[in-house]
């Protein structure tokens, strides 16, 4: 037996070429979180950022934020002290507060109200009527022709209120396309099956101790699932250099959100 190796005896993860590369990528990882994303939870960050909408609040918004205990401690203090300490108060401790309506990050976009829900509040620029009719003149266009065509100064669609990119809800699409496909018993052949497969990672249980197991396990389920099809195609989620999500992907880590 002299001049065999151990390679057999010790696991493939705990080699010294795998831990030099699983310490590479794990350092990669560490990098692009602290040198190029915002960390919102950085005692040092000069700026606050809203993770549910990505952007920053405006310096009042911030302001009431950071100061919002203080604040509260100064009422409360107010309160004692015109209410319950003096002898002869001029407060009364029934009288009406005055709440100190503080901005929070839902201020940001707030939305506007008005007092028939049945009207619909249009938001746009004098200039942008002006500059209509300017040209419906100049090119002699009929105003019922002109009138047809979206009369905003930003496409609601793709942007919000306040020129930021709107991010939109991807299952909303989903559910358009399931309305459009009635639900068969039976899938004639040859047929195809496509698994989406961050929702297969996410449903698996955490019963396997290695990778090795668990792609395994994934492939298990993948088989199972298209047993009778011809093809089986897993889509992962993938960052391709031209996308429609660029600008958002670009907006992460900003200083400021992406304005149309």
């Amino acid at each position: 037996m002299v001049g065999r190796g151990m390679s057999h005896l010790s696991h493939p993860d705990l080699q010294m070429p795998r831990i030099t590369r699983d310490e590479a990528d794990v350092q990669s990882i560490v990098k692009l979180l602290e040198d190029d994303w915002t960390n919102p939870f950085d005692p040092n960050e000069s700026e606050f950022v809203s993770i549910s909408i990505g952007t920053f609040p405006p310096p009042d918004v911030a302001r009431d934020i950071l100061d919002a205990h203080k604040i509260g401690m100064e009422a409360y203090e107010g309160f004692k002290r015109d209410r319950l300490e003096d002898k002869k108060p001029k407060t009364q401790f029934y009288d009406k507060m005055t709440k100190k309506r503080l901005k929070m990050f839902s201020d940001i976009r707030k939305k506007p109200s008005a007092s028939n829900p049945n009207k619909v509040i249009l938001q746009a620029d004098r200039k942008l009527f002006a500059h209509m009719v300017l040209v419906a003149e100049s090119r002699h266009l009929q105003m019922s022709d002109v009138l047809s065509h979206l009369l905003e100064p930003l496409p609601w669609a793709l942007a919000n209120g306040d020129g930021t990119l709107r991010k939109t809800n991807k299952a909303v699409l989903t559910r358009e396309l399931e309305k459009q496909v009635l639900p068969a018993e039976t899938i004639p052949g040859p047929s195809a099956t496509i698994i989406d497969g961050m929702s297969l990672v996410q449903k698996m249980k955490g019963n396997d101790q290695t990778f090795s197991q668990r792609a395994a396990s994934a492939l298990t389920q993948i088989i199972h699932e298209g047993a009778r099809s011809q093809r089986i195609d897993v889509v992962f989620d993938v960052y391709q250099e031209d996308s429609i999500k660029n600008s958002k992907r670009a907006n992460r880590g900003c200083s400021t959100g992406i304005q149309f």
